[in-house]
């Protein structure tokens, strides 16, 4: 009797190390397949991070360079620096401008991309007491508008408004030495056809860029302003250097573009089916300058003005020439510094 008692404790220390064993077993079982899962989660998340977050910054990216190839009046889109990250990301590019072979930084800026990222990377706007950024009515003009670098920001005025006052910058020029490099804008008397625009500008200047006409209505050359409930016709508007659009004439690299309207056209027809912060722009683009047939080509270009650059002594024979309605400085620099 005494041994089937001993036998059976034998029996139960057994069974509690089986079960202890296979309680560890387990555990370790468990462990294991967790970190399993956890790196194929990983692992796999990772991998497909980095082929889906591309896929969602294509089209945006893509978006972007067309947008500045229509926007940011003898600007260029300089160094892009790419920061993607879950499912979405951040790009900041570098701003520049050639002014008659030297180039000038004009600024930073960035966009976001993806799921979980605003295409503004959530800006809701900007404030300063000072004046920065453009101006937008008659009234701003008597102000010079600076950019955050502290260069002027050109303004703008429509050949179809009548303007109380106007800007008359080609005058600072009789104060400048004759070998500064500057950079003009010109709004013209009248809206020109491509050919016609770029044969007015003379050939000692560079015509860096030019302004297309993206307005049908009277109504959008004025504020809306109310009187007793009823809309009424406010101040005159001016467009200031970051809402016009138009086209450079000067490739990135500072050479001749060709075919510079049709690259225009292009860049907004491929705009218009790509979802996008600017993709309403580019439909209000292609229908606005397209008219009323609906396809647009180089002859429905109208050009308002242009932006120059040369010598300010060169730039002075531009004083007095009637097709010049107003003229807005823009950068001004020496040629070495």
């Amino acid at each position: 009797m005494g041994g089937s008692i001993m036998e059976e404790l034998f029996n139960v220390e057994r069974m509690e190390k089986s079960i202890g064993k296979a309680k560890r077993r387990s555990t370790w079982r468990m462990i294991f397949i967790s970190v399993a899962v956890i790196l194929t989660l990983v692992i796999g998340g990772a991998v497909a991070n980095h082929v889906i977050t591309p896929r969602l910054a294509f089209p945006i990216e893509v978006s972007f360079m067309h947008f500045s190839q229509i926007s940011g009046p003898n600007e260029f889109i300089g160094i892009i620096e790419t920061y993607p990250g879950i499912l979405g990301g951040e790009n900041y590019y570098k701003k520049y401008k050639w002014i008659e072979g030297k180039l000038v930084f004009t600024g930073e800026d960035g966009y976001g991309y993806g799921l979980f990222r605003n295409e503004r990377l959530g800006r809701q706007g900007r404030t300063s007491t000072m004046h920065f950024g453009g101006a937008f009515t008659q009234e701003n003009i008597h102000y010079t508008h600076y950019n955050e670098l502290g260069q002027r920001m050109m303004t703008f005025f429509y050949p179809q408004v009548q303007y109380e006052n106007v800007n008359d910058d080609l005058t600072y020029l009789q104060d400048m030495p004759d070998e500064k490099l500057v950079e003009m804008a010109l709004s013209f008397d009248k809206g020109y056809s491509v050919d016609k625009a770029l044969n007015l500008i003379p050939q000692e200047l560079t015509a860096a860029w030019l302004w297309v006409n993206d307005v049908t209505e009277d109504a959008e050359l004025h504020m809306r302003e109310y009187v007793d409930k009823e809309q009424v016709t406010g101040s005159p508007l001016v467009r200031s250097a970051n809402t016009v659009y138009g086209f450079s004439l000067l490739e990135s690299d500072g050479e001749a573009k060709v075919k510079p309207a049709q690259q225009f056209i292009s860049s907004i027809q491929a705009g218009v089916p790509i979802k996008s912060r600017w993709q309403g722009e580019f439909k209000r683009l292609n229908e606005t300058i397209a008219g009323k047939d609906g396809e647009l080509v180089v002859e429905d270009i109208v050009i308002n003005g242009a932006v120059v650059t040369g010598t300010a002594k060169n730039l002075r024979q531009l004083q007095e020439l009637p097709f010049i309605k107003a003229s807005s400085l823009g950068i001004v620099s020496d040629r070495y510094n």
